[in-house]
């Protein structure tokens, strides 16, 4: 049956004071925060460090990057162009002989349409050295995910996984991957002092919380070991995040001003204070913990548990982007000159770094895609007598398109 627009409108006319109460409420809750933000942010790293509560406690954030309390949680970008050639032209100076590095990844899910279970995941990267004499590279990955390796996973890990853990399993497989695609990359570049490697997602995998552990560890070894490879191989490594859902600073505002925690309000919904572009946050040490201050996936990092840093940068009209980055490139003095090549791949992106957006169009598996692996794998089957079968919904889609 066709969509029906005129329910659709009957219902929210019924229902518009559900959504002006939930309006009003979130209004009143996030202008309390804002007021919390103004007051907080004048006073210096180490006078709101005074304010904070003693203890283990997990307080979302701490000061790291001193800023002046003139400015707030402001640093400006105190560049600016007359025109747009300009800015381009900014940004390739700045990114000169840099090499930039992206990677994602994509996967097809085992389907309920055929009878042998059976998955792909895939990786792809760019490598830009940004020398004309020294061409880019793109190029992927692709891993094969067997009924056999699939029932061993379920195995080890399903015992009290829901239906949905092919799914599950599928999607650690593709983060591992990208992740150990990332750290070949680091350890290529092993000590290059101009070289920068994106990673398109969080450090700090606080969606695992709710898996099970033995997948929670599988999530928390990879990224650890990533880290660890960042800071040997002295290569930076950045975690970029459009539209993020964070609550760090919004956590550390709760327990300085006494406001009344949420789940309503992410840190990107105060930060209108970001108003010009290339302007950021300072950075702060990430220190998320849990549901009501409980110890939360950070916990298991062991020592990176407290050495992730994020900051929020304005790349566009929308909210502000969190970067996430390891301490040790603070410390090593090299956090602006890293900030300002994230800036110059965004004007080049023209809103989304540019290294990013074509590892992931390198990688990327569409619905075709998909289509075409079964209709291989089929065939393939047929030719080593394997029984295959698929449903007679899957047949009867193919059969219409």
């Amino acid at each position: 049956m066709p969509f029906k627009p005129q329910q659709v409108m009957e219902q929210l006319q019924a229902k518009r004071d559900d959504f002006r109460q939930y309006d009003q409420a979130v209004f009143r809750l996030r202008q309390g925060y804002l007021h919390a933000l103004e007051s907080q942010s004048s006073l210096s790293p180490a006078e709101l460090t005074e304010r904070l509560p003693s203890g283990p406690a997990w307080l979302g954030a701490r000061p790291l990057e001193p800023w002046q309390p003139s400015q707030g949680w402001t640093i400006p970008f105190s560049q600016q162009w007359q025109n747009r050639e300009a800015s381009k032209t900014w940004s390739r100076d700045r990114l000169a002989n840099v090499t930039t590095i992206a990677v994602d990844g994509s996967q097809i899910v085992p389907s309920d349409d055929i009878s042998i279970p059976v998955g792909v995941v895939q990786v792809g990267w760019f490598t830009n050295p940004h020398n004309p004499e020294r061409p880019y590279v793109k190029d992927v990955k692709l891993e094969l995910i067997t009924p056999a390796e699939l029932q061993a996973a379920r195995q080890q890990y399903g015992k009290d996984q829901p239906a949905r853990f092919k799914e599950r399993w599928i999607h650690l497989r593709r983060f591992q991957l990208e992740l150990s695609c990332i750290r070949d990359h680091l350890q290529q570049y092993h000590h290059c002092s101009d070289c920068c490697v994106f990673f398109d997602g969080s450090l700090v995998a606080t969606f695992a919380e709710s898996y099970d552990r033995p997948f929670q560890s599988q999530y928390i070894h990879a990224l650890c070991h990533t880290l660890t490879t960042s800071r040997q191989s002295q290569v930076p490594l950045v975690s970029y995040i459009d539209q993020s859902q964070a609550r760090d600073l919004v956590t550390l505002l709760h327990h300085l001003g006494e406001l009344p925690a949420t789940n309503q309000i992410f840190d990107i919904h105060l930060l209108a204070g970001l108003k010009e572009w290339g302007d950021r946050t300072p950075l702060f040490y990430c220190d998320r913990g849990g549901k009501e201050g409980s110890p939360g996936i950070l916990a298991d990092y062991g020592d990176w548990g407290r050495q992730i840093g994020f900051c929020y940068l304005k790349a566009h009209q929308g909210y502000p982007v969190r970067l996430e980055i390891p301490v040790w490139i603070y410390e090593m003095g090299w956090l602006e000159r890293v900030i300002d090549w994230i800036r110059a791949e965004i004007m080049i992106g023209q809103g989304y770094p540019y290294a990013i957006e074509a590892a992931d169009q390198t990688a990327v598996l569409q619905g075709g895609d998909r289509q075409a692996f079964l209709k291989l794998f089929q065939d393939w089957a047929g030719q080593n007598q394997l029984q295959v079968n698929f449903s007679r919904k899957w047949v009867s889609k193919q059969r219409r398109r």
